[in-house]
C-alpha cells in the first residue's frame, strides 16, 4: 500500500492535457497558458542569472522546467518559474529535473498570477520547505496579493530534534533590497519589475534589452576605435611622406 500522502502535498501543480512524457512516463511539458508579460520576465530573469552563474562558476539556472519530486508518483510535479541548482551538472538538453536523480535546487522563484497565486503562497511554500529548498521567493507585479510585491523565505535549520527546517522571512536591508545568501545577490523591485543587484559591481544585472543595448554600444565603440586607429595610421603615413619629401628637397638644394 502506498505511503500516506503528506497534507502539504495535496494541492500541487497538476499537469493540464495535452502534455508530453518521457520514456518513464513522467511529464516533461507544461501546457499551462502564460501571458506575454510573464514569458518576457522569465526570459529576463533566466538570462540575467544564467550569465551571472556562468561568470561565477556556479551550477545551473532553469525556467519553467518540470520537476518531478516523488519517484513512482507521476502526478507529483512542480514547475518553478525560476530555479537555481548550484550543484547541478550542466547539460545541453534536459527534459525534466527529477529530484531523486538531481540535487535539490537551492533557489526557487514564483511569479504570482490570478490562476496560481493561492498555490504559490500556500501549498508550494510548504512543499518547497519540505523538499529542502533553501530560499523561496514570491513576486507579485501587481501588488494585489503581496502588497510589498517581493517576499522571500530562507530555510532555517530545525532544532536538534531532527525535524524539518522552517522558513523565515528575508528582511530588507538598509538599501531596500532583499539579500539572497544562495546567489550572493540582492533582489529588489525597480519600475515594477523584479531585478537582481550585484553588490560587488554596484549594478543591476542587465535585462535582455539592456544586454542588447550594451552589445550595440560595444560594437559602436569598436567601430569608432577602428576608425580612429585608421585615421591615426593614415595621418602618420602622410606625415612620413611629407618628411621624406622635405628631406629630398633639402638634399637637392
Amino acid at each position: 500500500m502506498p505511503a500516506q500522502e503528506p497534507a502539504d502535498e495535496r494541492c500541487d501543480y497538476i499537469p493540464v492535457p495535452p502534455i508530453g512524457y518521457d520514456d518513464e512516463g513522467y511529464p516533461v511539458e507544461d501546457t499551462v497558458p502564460q501571458s506575454q508579460r510573464h514569458v518576457e520576465q522569465l526570459m529576463d530573469w533566466h538570462a540575467a542569472l544564467r550569465d551571472w552563474c556562468v561568470r561565477q562558476g556556479l551550477g545551473e539556472v532553469f525556467s519553467d522546467l518540470l520537476m518531478p519530486y516523488r519517484q513512482g508518483q507521476r502526478n507529483k510535479v512542480l514547475a518553478p518559474d525560476l530555479m537555481v541548482a548550484l550543484r547541478a551538472e550542466r547539460l545541453e538538453e534536459r527534459l525534466s529535473y527529477k529530484l531523486w536523480e538531481q540535487p535539490t535546487p537551492e533557489f526557487a522563484l514564483e511569479s504570482l498570477s490570478n490562476s496560481t497565486w493561492k498555490g504559490d503562497v500556500q501549498a508550494k511554500k510548504r512543499l518547497y520547505r519540505r523538499l529542502g529548498v533553501r530560499e523561496y521567493w514570491l513576486f507579485d507585479a501587481t501588488g494585489k496579493r503581496i502588497p510589498e510585491r517581493l517576499r522571500g523565505y530562507r530555510l532555517r535549520p530545525a532544532a536538534a530534534t531532527g525535524g524539518l527546517g522552517v522558513y523565515g522571512l528575508v528582511r530588507e536591508n538598509r538599501a531596500g533590497r532583499h539579500p539572497s545568501e544562495v546567489l550572493g545577490l540582492e533582489l529588489c523591485v525597480r519600475d515594477g519589475q523584479l531585478r537582481f543587484y550585484d553588490r560587488s559591481s554596484g549594478e543591476l544585472l542587465p535585462t535582455i534589452p539592456e544586454m542588447h543595448a550594451r552589445a550595440r554600444e560595444a560594437d559602436a565603440e569598436r567601430v569608432r576605435g577602428n576608425r580612429e586607429r585608421a585615421a591615426r595610421q593614415a595621418a602618420g603615413q602622410r606625415i612620413a611622406e611629407l618628411e621624406a619629401q622635405l628631406r629630398a628637397f633639402r638634399q637637392s638644394d
